[in-house]
């Protein structure tokens, strides 16, 4: 129990000085200077073991299509102070937020963050802390990177330097994605470039969560290529699009295919279909059994092509099998597109919402 008044007075002092141990005057010494007991025994709490900072993301939207744009709008969306509080009202812990960082900074090096930008994504964490959400500052677009690593990786380092440096003193509610989703030429020297960025970031920052996935776009079936050096504060990411053409049909920027042809394809919740979710979630878990990991789900979602109920039935039967086994999960997209939030009509769609997040 903690009482507001300090102790005050040189007679009080020489009173204890005179009956009490030196320690115990030590510590009445802090007591009467104002300093909480109650103070040092939560600051010594604000530093929480990994499985529970995973715990803050147990249930996460991405704002995508929003910073990762070359320019804020062009995408369709710019943040707005109100959709952190549409966020948490709606019942999410944590926002990841995608940033494309390599438009911000300058071309050469030493590849400085533009300082009008980087208080842009001030102004949105200091947003999501001052409503209880946790936040991903996720490095999201670099495809300088993925296609010439060795030439782009001394930019690839500057970027975590600059951020370490600048966001160590922030909680640990804010944590990094070092990249998303790594594939190309990135993916054959991925774990030494996390290993290196991980350094950079561990010299200001010692129990940040850092989240990292397999590279070949986070897919599961490249786990077997991750290797990661020991370190107690990292989280093990993945992301779930299966069957494309159900979650892709009428995508037409997708690579694979032909998503048109694609439009009308439902999910029901077949053997077939479950089975597959299942199969994955469980690779997943014993990976990360084994690597003594927590698992944060970063990424699932279907198109606008989709027809509601099918979404549905398959966000919940998703979630359920994440919940299940103790994954945090982040469902894509807030808006604009793979939509949960209608910023036309400014409602959710509640029949997906009902199923990430129900109410009863």
């Amino acid at each position: 129990m903690c009482y507001g008044r300090p102790l005050c007075g040189t007679g009080l002092l020489y009173y204890i000085r005179r009956m009490y141990s030196p320690k115990l005057l030590i510590l009445l010494v802090l007591v009467a200077s104002g300093y909480s007991i109650c103070a040092m025994d939560k600051r010594k709490s604000t530093t929480v073991d990994i499985f529970t900072a995973n715990s803050y993301l147990s249930r996460t939207i991405n704002i995508a299509l929003t910073l990762d744009a070359p320019k804020e709008g062009d995408w369709g969306h710019t943040l707005q102070a109100g959709d952190f509080t549409l966020i948490k009202k709606a019942g999410f812990t944590a926002i990841r937020l995608p940033v494309q960082w390599v438009t911000r900074m300058t071309k050469e090096a030493p590849y400085t963050i533009d300082n009008e930008f980087l208080a842009r994504v001030d102004w949105a964490i200091q947003e999501a802390l001052s409503n209880h959400l946790a936040i991903i500052l996720d490095n999201h677009i670099d495809t300088s990177l993925m296609k010439q690593p060795v030439v782009y990786k001394e930019r690839f380092l500057s970027l975590w330097k600059q951020l370490s440096v600048h966001y160590q003193r922030q909680p640990q509610q804010v944590m990094f994605e070092v990249m998303a989703e790594p594939h190309d030429k990135l993916d054959s020297v991925w774990n030494e470039y996390f290993k290196d960025a991980l350094a950079i970031i561990r010299e200001t920052n010692p129990t940040r969560p850092v989240i990292v996935g397999a590279p070949f776009y986070n897919l599961v079936y490249r786990l077997g290529n991750l290797q990661l050096p020991q370190d107690d504060y990292l989280i093990l990411t993945f992301h779930y699009y299966n069957p494309t053409r159900f979650t892709m049909q009428g995508e037409d920027w997708f690579p694979i295919g032909k998503p048109r042809e694609w439009i009308g394809t439902t999910w029901t919740g077949s053997v077939q279909e479950t089975n597959d979710i299942v199969h994955t979630m469980d690779q997943v878990s014993d990976w990360a059994k084994q690597h003594q990991l927590p698992v944060f789900l970063g990424e699932f979602g279907a198109g606008d092509h989709a027809d509601t109920a099918s979404k549905a039935r398959y966000y919940k039967y998703i979630r359920e099998q994440a919940e299940r086994r103790g994954f945090s999960w982040g469902f894509f997209n807030f808006t604009v597109k793979f939509s949960l939030y209608n910023q036309d009509t400014k409602t959710w769609y509640r029949d997906l919402l009902e199923a990430l997040i129900p109410t009863s």
